[in-house]
């Protein structure tokens, strides 16, 4: 038990301990250890993955997949097994349970895939092998579905659904596969037709991070501002400039639909190895969004997220925060860019060894927003 408020003792250790540690991110997780309890008594129960909270998500999946009673069964049940999957702690049986759950949802929305993607997740963390035959028949059939003219890969899923049937046979002995696979053979329907566009940079900038070779940075004559020019002729509906937020945050009903570091919609997501509380499209996002703020915000999200009163603007605030302390080292380092770009009668981007970047932590401050004028 904790008392409500810091003793002495508790004070000299946290400053100890803090004084020991030299990087931010472990100059914050000390403080934060100690001082977590007298913030939230709650905190583990937000911030830890247990297996019993990814179970209770996994059944609410089950129950969305296979009622069905409403058009929107497949996205619920896709949505709740993803919560599983986000609650499972890393390297459990429970999380390749949901992630094999979430995979036949997939298949059933024709999204093959993603079922593959989730298929080999399941499968790395150990499925169990009484299990692995119904597995790898539906990669089989992913494999068949986005592949018809191949049998290779198909037939090398088969190969393993055959080799792992034995043990499905112990505890389900009238299991015939020689019926199962051709009923599902006869079911398999076509790959639902998915538009993902994604803009493209097809030459890129030496010079400036994001932009094309068909612009480059020049400076008028008269008075010395920084323009950005055509260096060609620019085609219709070339992309000549494509940047990423300095930061970006979905909206709270969004976290287990969204990438919370890009924000783009995701059905086969992966979730962060430590806490329970957000998604990423993709193990890229993941490692860039744990290297620019997650590492510390994993600590704390659980229990702003708890916050009668927290919104995606203050969660944002958060995001940017973090990623510019965990850039620039502390705050006394903060504060003395902040002085110096503030004092600088100069109000162009700066260009860092040659290279132009409007997420430098230097030109994201200069960056001027107009409030909204009716």
């Amino acid at each position: 038990m904790y008392s409500n408020s810091f003793s002495h003792d508790t004070g000299i250790t946290a400053h100890q301990k803090f004084s020991q540690k030299t990087t931010f991110k472990d100059k914050f997780e000390a403080v934060w250890d100690i001082a977590a309890p007298y913030i939230d008594i709650n905190r583990d129960k937000i911030n830890n993955k247990t297996v019993g909270q990814s179970m209770i998500w996994r059944e609410i999946g089950n129950k969305e997949y296979t009622t069905a009673k409403n058009k929107d069964y497949l996205r619920k049940s896709i949505e709740a097994y993803t919560k599983s999957i986000a609650f499972a702690p890393v390297g459990s049986s429970e999380l390749s349970l949901a992630y094999a759950n979430r995979s036949a949802v997939l298949f059933k929305a024709r999204l093959y895939q993603d079922c593959l993607v989730d298929i080999e997740r399941a499968l790395k963390i150990g499925y169990p092998n009484k299990l692995k035959t119904k597995l790898f028949l539906r990669q089989s059939l992913c494999f068949k579905a986005l592949k018809p003219s191949s049998h290779i890969e198909s037939d090398i899923s088969m190969a393993s659904a055959m080799q792992w049937l034995p043990d499905l046979k112990k505890y389900n002995p009238t299991y015939d596969i020689t019926k199962e696979y051709p009923k599902m053979i006869n079911e398999l329907k076509e790959p639902r037709e998915i538009i993902r566009y994604s803009p493209e940079i097809k030459n890129d900038n030496a010079i400036i991070v994001g932009g094309s070779d068909a612009i480059e940075l020049k400076k008028t004559n008269e008075n010395n501002n920084q323009h950005i020019v055509a260096t060609r002729d620019i085609k219709s509906g070339e992309f000549i400039y494509i940047s990423e937020p300095f930061a970006a945050t979905p909206a709270n009903k969004l976290r287990f639909t969204n990438c919370w570091h890009c924000c783009s919609q995701t059905l086969a997501a992966v979730p962060c190895d430590n806490c329970p509380n957000i998604i990423y499209c993709s193990d890229t996002c993941k490692k860039k969004a744990w290297n620019s703020y997650h590492n510390i915000e994993c600590l704390v999200l659980g229990s702003l997220l708890k916050c009668e009163h927290i919104h995606t603007q203050k969660l944002m605030a958060v995001k940017m925060i973090l990623k510019t302390l965990n850039s620039v080292g502390d705050l006394k380092e903060l504060k003395k860019i902040i002085v110096e770009i503030d004092s600088d009668k100069n109000k162009e981007f700066i260009i860092t060894n040659s290279i132009l970047d409007v997420n430098s932590i230097e030109n994201f401050h200069r960056l001027d927003y107009l409030s909204n004028t009716f």
